[in-house]
């Protein structure tokens, strides 16, 4: 059996795209050849610079309609690198990474394909109503009991650590801009964060053995050549034992490798200073860590459950053994007073001392924008289908932008570095013409 397996705009082409990884993975324990297509690298490389940031404007509903002229040449690549090839191949294996490739999920997908389409990835929790006149087949959770089913009639079971290992066998690495390949440690979360629809996807948390993450490392370091891990997972130190094992797994096995991830703030009886310790021997290089807000009102709403003194404490750790940082905010939460504002440009003074140094990087992002299918879309009772454009306590989109741009001029004022800071203004720019 031959696997097509393309993903669609919008991705960052930093490294291998992990889904199609996974999928490559599946596909070769199942015995089926595969073929991999970078679609969002195709487009990057077959636009302009300008019609390549209007149609990510457009996959994130900056703009409502993708000029006519791109659709049209969107469509052309679509059709000359998958269409045209497919009749070869008995499955096409569409990747649907997240909210923001719906646009053109939707209007590529559209076009009749000439085989069985299956879709998959968290996009598709957001298109119940529509993808499955355009797919044959659906996945809305784990793609490895749902591929394994579809293609020899069984599936793996629950055991995360029973599943195979991603392949990156046949990706073209001189594409991306790191040296790095994504490795999913856990799927779910255990926080119910009011702005996230993760819980849709994955209702409970499960995570692998640091015992079998320490097979995966050997593997993509002895086909691939590849030591240095982005973990994709929503949070690393979801379990907190769990996590400390897997760090005294690596740093025991005498791998050289360096790792990344998704992480959440936690107070000092949770993670005292040996899990840090654990972390620098594993080789522990970076932190994401969703701070949200400096203000504890806004994060309690959120449900973030981490104190002003539990940031204190990580960073202080962070910086002692060499943990870089990015921090990423939320500006315009809605129940974001003037006075929760004022807390986020202190916060930005309090550590200050921080910045470059362990807070390698701070992000604010655009505003807020509410998803469908998220708490606190339902909390609010909001219904317009514009995710930027709402009101609530007369919180507006004016007032954000305001905000927003303060929190800007704050945090350059402060030393810390942002990143894509001339893309979020271009967009905050496009946004305010909403205004007009």
């Amino acid at each position: 059996m031959k696997l097509l397996l393309v993903n669609l705009p919008r991705l960052d082409l930093v490294a291998p795209s992990a889904a199609l990884g996974i999928l490559n993975g599946i596909a070769k324990d199942c015995g089926c050849d595969t073929t991999i297509v970078d679609f969002v690298h195709i487009c990057k490389t077959n636009m302009t610079d300008d019609e390549y940031a209007k149609l990510n404007d457009w996959c994130m509903n900056i703009i409502n309609d993708l000029p006519k002229d791109i659709e049209n040449k969107l469509i052309s690549l679509w059709c000359d690198n998958v269409y045209n090839v497919a009749t070869d191949y008995d499955y096409l294996c569409v990747s649907i990474f997240s909210y923001w490739s719906l646009n053109p999920a939707k209007t590529l997908l559209s076009i009749k394909s000439p085989i069985p389409v299956i879709a998959g990835g968290n996009g598709c929790n957001n298109a119940k109503d529509w993808i499955g006149e355009y797919a044959n087949h659906v996945c809305y959770g784990d793609a490895e009991n749902f591929m394994r089913k579809l293609l020899v009639g069984k599936e793996y079971g629950e055991n995360l650590d029973d599943f195979p290992f991603p392949s990156y066998e046949g990706f073209d690495l001189s594409k991306y801009t790191s040296d790095k390949v994504y490795m999913t440690g856990s799927r779910g979360c255990v926080r119910r964060c009011t702005f996230c629809d993760i819980q849709n996807i994955w209702p409970q948390f499960r995570y692998r053995s640091g015992k079998n993450i320490v097979e995966e490392m050997k593997h993509h370091i002895n086909t691939i050549g590849i030591s240095y891990f982005d973990f994709t997972d929503s949070l690393i130190n979801g379990s907190v034992s769990n996590f400390y094992n897997m760090n005294v797994a690596i740093s025991e096995s005498n791998l050289n490798v360096k790792y990344a991830g998704q992480a959440i703030c936690r107070p000092r009886n949770q993670m005292p200073s040996h899990h840090y310790e654990a972390m620098y021997y594993a080789g522990c290089d970076q932190l994401t860590i969703g701070i949200e807000s400096f203000s504890e009102d806004v994060r309690n709403h959120m449900r973030k459950k981490f104190s002003n003194a539990d940031i204190d404490y990580h960073i202080q750790q962070s910086g002692f053994y060499g943990i870089k940082n990015i921090w990423l905010m939320i500006t315009g939460y809605p129940t974001e007073t003037l006075y929760d504002h004022q807390q986020n440009l202190g916060g930005l003074e309090r550590y200050k001392d921080y910045a470059q140094s362990v807070i390698e990087l701070m992000r604010w992002g655009t505003t807020m924008h509410i998803n469908m299918d998220t708490p606190i879309h339902s909390m609010l009772q909001y219904t317009k289908l514009d995710s930027y454009d709402w009101i609530y306590n007369k919180l507006d989109l004016k007032e954000r932008i305001r905000r927003r741009l303060e929190l800007h001029t704050k945090t350059y004022e402060c030393g810390y570095a942002q990143p894509r800071v001339r893309e979020e203004l271009n967009i905050i720019k496009e946004i305010s013409r909403r205004l007009q």
